[in-house]
């Protein structure tokens, strides 16, 4: 079991005690509601909320100590005061990290982080003796929320998911993981409100792979070489699809080729090395391939692999079709940008059987920046509606998509903009046939299916 000395703590963030903890600390949370006996409760300071006012109720939770930018005078639980407790929590996972001696693989990327993050949890053996990112942990408070939870004596590898929507993020939480691996699954328009560009989002995202340890692997697909901090890593494996392979890369590199057949998906690496899994999107068999590389060349063999693979399946509401009174629902509420929405209504509409009406319920792809309408047009005009099928839309680009609809010369009849997903859920429950539910988190879309859904 891992335990926290706390003279550690002080050294590694140059804070001093108010008294010193007499019980074992176990860990660390920042939300009274979840904390447990023995652990350290983290008093950050949001726009909505002061840590630092939870304090009873952490003790009242179990709490053995608090980090704290402030005396609590008033408080019985030891304290840790430092200068920013975001700061001082974040050295401690670092620390934390460096004495963990597992390997670490960081994975980062526009789309498909945690399904890749999954997949190679997986192939590299599973839960419990590799631990990986639960749920959405994946940023500045959740990447030393999962470092600080490494116990030596349990795990033997861990797989952290990195995700940034801010210039600078990815340097620090890169700081944090120091990766003995990494893997970017893909550069696309994300993010691009703060990051500004593509070419920022490929200088952000790379950052992962210039802080993996000397001698790791350093993987990504070809679709990465375009962008100039790529071309100059140190131990680049690129993933080329087959119908790329005349891509120059300077570099090493290894081929795969992709197979859909109407009840698996097959990836080919190099010419003879085929693995099967559950039919899946052109992007989600990019993830498969690139997890499949990194833990082969980490020494897993081909058969375990296999045997591996045939047990995946897609983390709950990340791209799962599921039965929905008499509809066949597919249901991805995370991550909705461009090049994620494509993949997934292609991946739709490779599993929904044709003879169905369709009705797509496509929510809002948040932080675009300055071309998120010319996005949202461009998506429309990617989609053409069959005859007994509609489309919902809903979010601040909903008229942009709608316009790009109908230019693509589908009928005002089969298009709803709505504000909010009450319509749409009454519509749900009668439907027979096929829907795809997708859009940014903002939106919730969850809530369609289940109106007490909670997926933060």
């Amino acid at each position: 079991m891992r335990e926290f000395n706390p003279q550690s703590l002080a050294s590694w963030t140059g804070g001093r005690w108010t008294t010193m903890p007499v019980s074992s600390l176990s860990g660390f949370n920042q939300d009274t509601r979840t904390l447990t006996v023995g652990q350290v409760f983290v008093a950050l300071k949001t726009d909505q909320r002061d840590g630092h006012d939870f304090l009873a109720a952490a003790a009242a939770r179990g709490a053995a100590a608090a980090l704290v930018a402030r005396e609590i005078p008033d408080s019985a639980l030891p304290q840790l005061v430092v200068t920013d407790p975001l700061r001082a929590f974040q050295a401690i996972a670092a620390a934390h990290r460096r004495a963990f001696p597992g390997r670490v693989i960081g994975i980062t990327g526009s789309a498909g982080k945690t399904s890749t993050k999954d997949l190679v949890t997986l192939l590299l053996g599973g839960a419990p003796s590799v631990f990986a990112t639960q749920g959405n942990l994946n940023n500045f408070i959740g990447v030393p929320l999962t470092l600080t939870q490494l116990d030596p004596a349990a795990h033997g590898a861990a797989v952290i998911e990195a995700g940034i929507n801010m210039p600078g993020e990815m340097r620090d939480l890169a700081d944090m993981i120091q990766p003995d691996h990494g893997i970017v699954t893909f550069v696309g328009p994300a993010h691009l409100e703060r990051l500004g560009s593509l070419e920022g989002v490929a200088a952000e995202k790379v950052q992962l792979l210039t802080q993996v340890r000397a001698g790791g692997l350093q993987v990504f697909p070809v679709s990465c070489w375009q962008y100039e901090p790529f071309r100059h890593l140190a131990h680049p494996l690129v993933l080329v699809p087959a119908n790329e392979a005349m891509v120059r890369v300077d570099g090493r590199t290894l081929v795969f080729t992709v197979l859909h057949r109407p009840d698996r998906t097959e990836v080919t690496l190099g010419a003879k090395r085929t693995f099967i899994l559950r039919r899946v999107s052109g992007g989600m068999a990019q993830n498969a391939a690139l997890a499949l590389a990194l833990a082969s060349e980490l020494g897993v063999d081909d058969a375990t692999l296999q045997q591996r693979l045939a047990t995946w399946q897609p983390s709950k509401w990340r791209g799962e079709m599921q039965r929905v009174g008499e509809a066949e629902v597919y249901c991805d509420f995370y991550n909705a940008n461009p090049a994620s929405m494509a993949d997934a209504i292609a991946a739709f509409a490779s599993l929904a059987r044709p003879e169905l009406p369709r009705l797509y319920v496509l929510g809002g792809m948040e932080e675009l920046g300055p071309q998120a309408a010319e996005f949202h047009q461009q998506l429309g005009r990617t989609i053409l509606l069959r005859p007994g099928d509609f489309l919902f839309t809903i979010g601040t680009h909903a008229a942009a998509l709608r316009e790009g609809l109908l230019e693509n010369g589908n009928d005002p009849a089969q298009i709803a903009v709505v504000t909010d997903v009450a319509s749409v859920r009454a519509r749900l429950a009668t439907f027979k046939g096929a829907a795809f539910l997708k859009g940014s988190r903002r939106y919730r879309l969850e809530t369609i299916l289940d109106p007490h859904a909670a997926t933060h």
